[in-house]
């Protein structure tokens, strides 16, 4: 990448990357502390290519990405030592350019965690192997974040517009909306995602309104594909802000499928429950029905 003009094929595949990582993880902002310093480097967002894993959407393979959030106050993202308490697997069909959000609760009590969130301790790939054993889904890309350097990026994009869902003041998030469009910038972005007490169902509705601003992220950079400035704004972000080890081969794949979703095709599926206990921990016992089957089958809900 380096140079004054990288080639027009590594540009769109850069940008694609930071575009598609960046905007299906923005879900960790729900768990990320207000205020803090980051560790080494400047990396907000972090993709990988889960080992053994292989996506073909020539022959119409459905892309799944989990996109994981720890609780690590500082430090690269991806570097493991805290809990994923954001939740989401990214499905998408790359013939019908439409797919599905699956959210889940942090505190799920799957795949032998009493709460899955701890899946996280020794490194995101022990959440993506609990994850593909409870949902049978083959994920084979995973996202992580690190937040005060994602605020910045968003900010450097120009922040993303979501349509609220309802009335929210709460303060321990810094949420204060009212119901219908809003251009957030980065601190608005991360206390709408991180409001769970002003919401109707709690941790349900905060992991449901990640996948809003997962969609409207996703709008924002459809909308503004076509422009090749704003192309080279992500250029230069990727740069400044994306870690990756995703081999060039297949960036340019997820490049190419990123400009072409629909996101008003992405349906934002929060996988129910019920609350209980397991032990001395309150969990949520989670209730799928036929979701994962479905969504396994083509991305499609």
């Amino acid at each position: 990448m380096s140079g004054e003009n990288p080639p027009r094929r590594l540009r769109g595949a850069v940008a694609g990357g930071i575009a598609l990582s960046m905007l299906v993880s923005v879900a960790w902002w729900a768990v990320a502390p207000v205020v803090g310093r980051a560790g080494t480097g400047d990396s907000a967002v972090a993709i990988a290519k889960v080992a053994g894993a292989s996506w073909r959407p020539e022959r119409n393979e459905p892309l799944f990405i989990a996109v994981l959030g720890t609780d690590v106050r500082s430090g690269p993202p991806g570097g493991g030592g805290g809990r994923c308490d954001a939740i989401h697997v990214v499905a998408i069909n790359p013939q019908q350019r439409a797919g599905t959000i699956l959210n889940f609760p942090r505190d799920a009590n799957i795949a032998g965690y009493t709460k899955v969130n701890a899946a996280c301790t020794n490194g995101p790939d022990r959440m993506v192997q609990a994850l593909r054993n409870h949902t049978g889904i083959p994920i084979q890309y995973y996202v992580t974040t690190e937040f005060s350097h994602f605020i910045r990026l968003i900010d450097e994009l120009g922040g993303v517009e979501v349509n609220v869902p309802y009335d929210m003041k709460d303060s321990p998030s810094g949420a204060d909306f009212r119901p219908g469009p809003f251009r957030m910038n980065g601190s608005q972005s991360l206390a709408f995602t991180r409001n769970r007490k002003d919401t109707p169902r709690g941790d349900f509705s905060r992991t449901d309104n990640q996948g809003l601003f997962i969609q409207a992220s996703l709008a924002k950079f459809r909308a503004e594909a076509a422009d090749p400035h704003r192309i080279l704004d992500y250029v230069r972000a990727a740069r400044k802000h994306l870690k990756s080890d995703v081999p060039l081969s297949d960036a340019v794949k997820l490049a190419l499928l990123a400009r072409e979703v629909d996101p008003a095709a992405m349906r934002n599926i929060t996988i129910n429950g019920s609350t209980g206990t397991a032990g001395r921990a309150s969990v949520v016992f989670l209730a799928p029905g036929d979701t994962y089957h479905r969504v396994k089958d083509d991305g499609i809900y």
